[in-house]
Order: C-alpha cells, then structure tokens, then sequence
C-alpha cells in the first residue's frame, strides 16, 4: 500500500466496562458526513514531525474534551498495525490529493459514568454535537449511523480490538477488590 496516497491519521477507540464503545454524532456544520456516527479522530500534523500519541491526545482534547489519566482516561493499547479505507468517490470528501486515511488506532478506557465528563464545545466549531455509550459490534452492523466507505475498516477494528478489550476488562473485574458476602 502506498501510504504517501493516504492522509495520515490517528483514531482513538474508547471503551467501558460494559464493553462499549463512545461513538460520536458529526456536527450538522460540517461538510461531510454530517449526522454519521464515529470515534474520536483526526490527522497527524506531518510537517511537524508530530508523535502519533501525541496526535491522538490532541484530537481527544480538541473533539471530546477528554484527556488521557491514569483517574479517567486510560491508555490501554495500540493496534500494531494502521487500518486504512479509501473515500467515496466525492471531491468533497478528499483531502490534499490523498484517496483515503490510514489510522493509527490507540485503545482508551474511560468507566461509564465518566461520559458526563466529555465535552464538545472545546473548538469553536466542534466536531460532535452529541456522544453515546452504544455495543461496538452493533454500531458496525448499523448503516444507519456509519459512514459507508468506513465499513470494512471499522468491522477490521472491531476483530481487532476484541481480544485487547477482552483481556483488558478482565484484567479490571479479576482485580477489584472482593465483594463482602452478608450472613
């Protein structure tokens, strides 16, 4: 694959411990896909030699307002190798002469009740005009809500994910502390 044809991207994948995942509704003020559904991502700033962490930190910030912490958001992965998909065939969806993205998917978790700390309005124009808890496995299959170009991709990252996921949450409940049991 020549990834020189590709925007470079970084895409954050936030999940729950219901095994959920934080999808996000585009703002009716953008351009494209406009009242789709989709995770938290945005493009690498190449010209300044930007970390793709760093990347993914920043959109998190600028798009949900959240920011990776070892109390809220927590780093959990990064799939080894980028996911890519190709645009529509839509001028409107191309970006500097590239045929599509290739994403660089990290892998956060953030417990369910902290949704309330998400916010959208930290750009002046925002990405979201709304955000949801909501099955990954669900999401993929849902037409409605995806960006169609996006399906192979996102059905990738799913396969993907699920086993990092998996363990990751496994690891969390074998860990908490024991429930008391009442006589």
């Amino acid at each position: 694959m020549n990834e020189a044809k590709y925007r470079s991207c970084v895409g954050a994948l936030i999940f729950n411990q219901n095994n959920q995942v934080l999808i996000c509704k585009r703002s009716s003020k953008k351009k494209t896909a406009v009242g789709k559904w989709q995770f938290p991502q945005g493009g690498v700033e190449v010209e300044k030699n930007e970390d793709y962490y760093v990347a993914v930190q920043r959109e998190i910030k600028e798009e949900v307002g959240l920011e990776p912490s070892i109390d809220t958001l927590k780093y959990v992965s990064k799939l080894q190798n980028p996911l890519s998909y190709i645009y529509e065939d839509s001028p409107k969806s191309r970006s500097g002469g590239h045929i599509g993205q290739m994403i660089h998917w990290y892998l956060f978790y953030l417990p369910n009740d902290l949704i309330k700390t998400v916010n959208l309005n930290v750009e002046e124009e925002p990405e979201f005009e709304e955000c949801k808890w909501f099955g990954f496995e669900e999401f993929i299959n849902n037409n409605e809500m995806i960006v169609p170009f996006k399906k192979d991709m996102l059905h990738s990252l799913f396969l993907e994910s699920q086993p990092i996921i998996n363990h990751y949450l496994e690891s969390v409940i074998d860990s908490s502390p024991p429930k008391q049991l009442s006589q």
